[in-house]
């Protein structure tokens, strides 16, 4: 298995464990990670790219990822897996996700993440209102916002 193979499936299977230090070692320092949930959040840098994936750790109580497929070809690395996502309301989601990772130099330049936001958001709901889901999804968008981090693509 390649050099390119192996990061990029250390990283979808690991991100939940990520280190500020795994980041630096992982990611060029101009990488950028673009969850295309949603709005398409962009974060770049090893830091920022740390941060997001914290509070994205922070919402649910935790993960565990299946790896289905992978597909290299030069420098791209696409891996299809699903991520069973425990939430801290004790109910149990698994949703598909598809990444794409761009390696650079043996550093990830770019991390997309393609996921459906409405399969996680439905399992979140608690009771008729989905009051848990509107604000657990509310209090992400916040920290979004103070984080300065931009909801689409940045350039390149």
């Amino acid at each position: 298995m390649s050099n390119n193979k192996e990061l990029a499936k250390r990283c979808v299977l690991s991100w939940f464990e990520l280190t500020p230090e795994m980041a630096r070692e992982w990611f060029t320092g101009d990488a950028i990670y673009e969850s295309r949930s949603d709005q398409g959040v962009s974060v770049k840098g090893p830091d920022e790219i740390y941060a997001i994936l914290d509070m994205y750790r922070n919402m649910v109580d935790h993960f565990e990822t299946k790896l289905l497929n992978v597909a290299e070809d030069d420098d791209i690395v696409l891996l299809e897996r699903d991520e069973k996502t425990y939430l801290k309301n004790g109910k149990c989601v698994t949703v598909p996700v598809m990444s794409s990772i761009l390696i650079r130099n043996g550093k990830i330049a770019l991390w997309r993440d393609y996921w459906d936001l409405a399969i996680l958001m439905k399992h979140m709901l608690d009771g008729p209102t989905g009051q848990q889901a509107t604000e657990s999804y509310e209090q992400y968008q916040d920290e979004v916002k103070q984080r300065g981090a931009p909801v689409r693509p940045v350039e390149y």
